[in-house]
């Protein structure tokens, strides 16, 4: 699992979440990315679906991600399974790929309904503009029932692939509106749709 997401070589989608009617200072800009990620998620995820959400973080030292992050405030601990892992990983920066010596991981199950995506994704959208809350690192969402994988990489976007093309076709003409223009050519092909 890498980011960007999209180039995996996998078939995929990429969807703007910027609206340019909003300037980036307001408080309405990142509700209306919240808005356009929240309109992904209801379409591509169901309640019940199962779920994997695959975190990593880049740690210094000895330390680690805690149980008392914002993430597990998002998830149901009655019904989560989450297992911890320190590992050295591959991060993709301004560009290149290069290894770091220490990555936290943590790897979540549960189902759809009982993980709080609406607070999550909202704090993805505000990792670069120093607003709380925040949670730093990927975070990647396997949907195991429908086959998919999403992340959404900040304010800007986000990713979603799958080797199932029939149901990235849905989706692309579910939210063809949000899909992001500059990369409508990759689409098309990947997903070998008539244009």
């Amino acid at each position: 699992m890498k980011r960007p997401l999209f180039f995996s070589g996998f078939p995929g989608l990429r969807f703007d979440l910027q609206d340019e009617d909003f300037n980036i200072s307001e408080d309405a800009y990142f509700g209306q990315v919240a808005k356009r990620m929240e309109r992904i998620h209801a379409i591509t995820i169901n309640g019940d679906d199962d779920i994997i959400i695959f975190y990593r973080e880049n740690t210094y030292k000895r330390r680690k991600i805690r149980k008392s992050s914002y993430l597990f405030k998002q998830i149901n601990a009655a019904t989560a399974q989450v297992q911890f892992k320190k590992s050295k990983s591959t991060i993709y920066e301004n560009g290149i790929y290069f290894k770091v010596n220490n990555c936290s991981q943590v790897i979540i199950y549960d189902k759809a309904a009982n993980i709080e995506f609406s607070n999550i994704y909202l704090s993805i959208a505000n990792v670069d503009f120093n607003r709380e809350p925040t949670i730093r690192g990927d975070l990647f969402v396997v949907n195991l029932t429908k086959q998919t994988m999403m992340l959404m990489y900040d304010d800007r976007g986000c990713d979603l692939i799958s080797p199932n093309r029939e149901i990235l076709k849905r989706f692309y003409d579910s939210l063809n509106e949000l899909i992001l223009e500059e990369n409508i050519p990759e689409i098309i092909q990947s997903l070998r749709i008539d244009s």
